[in-house]
């Protein structure tokens, strides 16, 4: 395996205040504003984004993390002893491939290295190789048309495009003026007072070459860590950093690093939990480099196997992005378990989204992060409320195919503690499942509305007792929930073998890996907080029949 972190050129790295908060120990920074107690049986703070402090869709837990992702979690649990093959479908491997591709042609390559060394075939190859070498200059360096130009983008694309060419065994192929045009371009930049990045990727560069590192780059001092614990967060992540590229210039130099493995040893035991996977390969790294055995990461190689789907990808829970509709649905889920929805935290996170740069503009999201807002203890302002009543953001004609929304709205209007006047509905037959879900979504979005009084004569529980009764095959647990649900709100009257169909047929789909109180799709391995909410709304008008609680 590689040495190369695998870093992007400078100013290109991605924020690392959450990483650098981690970093703080006892000298007292106060938790993640990601992470969370939770609240109910459901443990929704597990759901709470890392990313934006919202809370995320449980599926998410089910899908694999970014290719940069995957390749951070297999170099470290090939630092620390771990196994394992990858072996997920073409089509997954192709959407990997395709995400390294679309960040960087040069850096997406070298991420795919160990997916490929894993099993996970077609990722990487020869022809790779050929294509990187289109990227080469007469000058002797490579240019990243993702990155572009500048000396330090240079450094970067030809670390990136030399480790990718190391990998697929093709260095050796390189012509000898092209490797001397290359030494000569790396050796000039080589000199006295070179920062610890750049001479850890000219070090590398010069040792995949096969050229002795300089003595200007190598006789670079460790980075002194002794301040450690007074120093800010971010000077923490940029010690980490240092000592990375300090430790990649002694390597490559043939030298044994010398390090305060003390700090890096406590930063371990306090956060294998909680590092992203970037910033734990640094950390696993430096230590192995000077002295640790691949044995003494028991904590985190537990973190990332458990982290692992079942085709050997790894998940990434620092990318899990929280949304407003998400969060919408979890207050919901709160308040049914008879619990206080007010929640400063979330009610921060809400308020910074609705002033970030990308924050919502239409009507729709305006006013979901409102109603987040308001659920959460905070305030809705006069012209937030009055999206209530725009036709442009909740219809004032409902019909069969926008009935599902509009009943959407109603809900997030309530939860805004906003009124939506009664619309005007226009009839509908109901001869399909998507028909009677429709109305029973009408229905349901009625009464919480408050306009139980405007049910259309022509929808009574004789139209959705059938539906309710034997809604069929194709019926999810969704359907089945609202369903049973709207016809009783018109009047139905569920038997005990109903029920206990109902029962035995949510009890089959509750639960998920950590939310044991969820419910899932057909179909899914992840739970769907929609149909959570479906499910525990009936359960409430049953009495607890359902025994869903």
């Amino acid at each position: 395996m590689s040495d190369s972190k695998g870093r992007k050129p400078a100013g290109a790295w991605r924020a690392v205040g959450a990483w650098a908060c981690a970093l703080v120990l006892a000298s007292g920074c106060t938790a993640h504003e990601g992470r969370g107690a939770p609240r109910d049986p459901a443990a929704f703070g597990t759901l709470v984004s890392q990313a934006n402090g919202l809370y995320y869709h449980p599926f998410l837990r089910e899908e694999p993390g970014s290719t940069e992702a995957q390749s951070y979690a297999l170099r470290t649990l090939a630092e620390t002893g771990g196994a394992g093959r990858i072996t997920a479908a073409p089509q997954r491997a192709a959407a990997l491939r395709a995400d390294a591709l679309k960040a960087s042609a040069l850096w997406g390559r070298y991420w795919l290295v160990p997916l490929r060394d894993a099993g996970l075939a077609g990722v990487l190859g020869r022809p790779d190789a050929a294509r990187v070498e289109k990227l080469r200059t007469p000058g002797g360096w490579y240019e990243d048309p993702a990155v572009g130009g500048g000396d330090g983008a240079r450094l970067s694309a030809t670390w990136a495009a030399l480790e990718v060419r190391s990998a697929t065994g093709t260095l050796k192929e390189l012509p000898g003026d092209h490797r001397r045009a290359t030494v000569r371009w790396l050796t000039a930049r080589a000199r006295p007072g070179t920062s610890l990045d750049r001479a850890a990727a000219l070090a590398r560069c010069l040792h995949l070459l096969g050229t002795p590192v300089p003595s200007a780059l190598s006789a670079l001092p460790a980075p002194d860590a002794s301040g450690f614990a007074r120093s800010s967060g971010g000077a923490r992540a940029q010690l980490l950093d240092d000592t990375y590229d300090y430790v990649l210039v002694q390597q490559s130099a043939g030298r044994t690093p010398r390090v305060d493995r003390a700090v890096w040893q406590q930063v371990l035991a306090h956060d294998a939990g909680s590092l992203d996977y970037d910033q734990l390969y640094g950390v696993v790294h430096v230590l192995r480099a000077t002295g640790s055995p691949a044995g003494a990461f028991g904590a985190v190689r537990r973190r990332l196997e458990q982290a692992r789907l079942e085709d050997g990808t790894v998940r990434d829970p620092s990318a899990y992005l929280g949304t407003t509709d998400a969060s919408l649905f979890v207050q919901q889920l709160v308040k049914l378990g008879g619990r206080d929805t007010r929640d400063p935290r979330l009610l921060a996170a809400a308020e910074r989204q609705a002033r970030a740069a990308d924050g919502p503009r239409d009507g729709a999201s305006l006013l979901g992060l409102a109603a987040l807002r308001h659920s959460a203890g905070g305030p809705v302002t006069p012209q937030e409320a009055a999206l209530c009543t725009d036709p442009r953001t909740v219809p004032a004609v409902v019909n069969g195919d926008n009935a599902p929304d509009w009943a959407r709205m109603a809900e997030v209007c309530a939860q805004a503690g906003t009124p939506v006047p009664p619309p005007r509905i226009t009839r509908w037959s109901v001869g399909t499942l998507e028909d009677a879900q429709a109305a029973a979504l009408l229905v349901t979005g009625l009464h919480t509305a408050g306009h139980a009084e405007n049910v259309p004569a022509w929808l009574t529980a004789g139209v959705l007792r059938p539906w309710a009764e034997q809604p069929g095959a194709q019926a999810s647990v969704y359907d089945q929930a609202v369903i049973v649900r709207a016809w009783m709100l018109l009047g139905g009257r569920p038997s005990g073998p109903l029920v206990e169909r109902l029962a035995r047929t949510f009890a089959a789909h509750r639960g998920c890996p950590g939310l044991p109180g969820l419910y899932r799709p057909d179909g899914e391995p992840g739970c769907d907080l929609k149909t959570s909410v479906a499910v525990r709304e009936l359960d409430r008008d049953l009495h607890g029949r359902l025994g869903a609680r």
